[in-house]
């Protein structure tokens, strides 16, 4: 298999809100983004030749569905990954491991490969996910809503509580009533960042913070500490998949 050139297999990442897509050359760097299945292939038609095409999604069956139908018609090889109980030393806290959302595991995936100390992981997107690792154990970790539904959700169900678009990158307070409700919302998840510190400082005292997904701008306030990486988990853990089974 280790003739195959990165630049024909792509990455794909189906998300709650978009799909991303990279070439596992550039798996690295920042991923592209589509509405639908048609772009997507707007892009793939447009390359020399895309072999393999790595998948992990978090929707609905149907258009991962559509997907494989167009590599099919195209003749490229297909590859769904899952979530598995034990993967690259990774060891699954999950009894039954496909009641994890395949976004999970990726990032632990990911983490594991920047880190040789215990992590966790925090993918900051429509919702967040904190995921905590020692020695290869998967400990378990916390799923909590995004900034976005977080202030969606006190917006629709108060009478007197507006909010504005933006996504504070600076912490303080509001002065109005639109930028408590930023403040408040950017105050909760920099509460979840600090929790899982406090946790991991529970386990062990040198740890690594792996950080990622589509919002992560909301920890931009942060000093980033020598601990700190940043990442595009999901991304990267296909692309860990793919170059150990294709091109090793």
């Amino acid at each position: 298999m280790n003739n195959i050139d990165e630049s024909q297999v792509i990455l794909v990442d189906i998300g709650n809100t978009r799909i991303k897509y990279s070439l596992l050359s550039h798996a690295e760097d920042e991923p592209s983004a589509c509405e639908d299945a048609k772009s997507l292939f707007f892009f793939i038609d447009s390359q020399q030749k895309i072999s393999h095409l790595y998948i992990a999604s978090v929707r609905n069956q149907d258009l991962v569905d559509e997907i494989s139908t167009m590599c099919d018609a195209r003749n490229i090889i297909f590859v769904e990954k899952q979530t598995e109980q034990e993967a690259f030393g990774i060891k699954n806290s999950y009894a039954n491991v496909q009641k994890m959302g395949v976004d999970r595991w990726l990032a632990m995936i990911c983490a594991a490969e920047k880190s040789k100390n215990a992590f966790f992981v925090m993918d900051v997107g429509t919702a967040i996910t904190v995921d905590f690792v020692v020695d290869g154990q998967h400990l378990g970790g916390w799923i909590i809503p995004g900034f976005q539904v977080m202030r969606n959700a006190l917006v629709a169900s108060t009478q007197k509580v507006f909010a504005n678009d933006e996504i504070p990158t600076t912490f303080g307070v509001g002065t109005d009533t639109e930028d408590c409700v930023a403040s408040g919302c950017h105050a909760a998840l920099y509460g979840v960042y600090l929790s899982a510190v406090d946790y991991i400082s529970s386990k062990r005292t040198e740890f690594d913070i792996i950080l990622g997904g589509g919002d992560k701008k909301v920890f931009a306030f942060l000093k980033s500490a020598d601990n700190m990486r940043l990442a595009h988990l999901v991304m990267q853990g296909l692309a860990r998949y793919a170059r150990c089974e294709l091109l090793k």
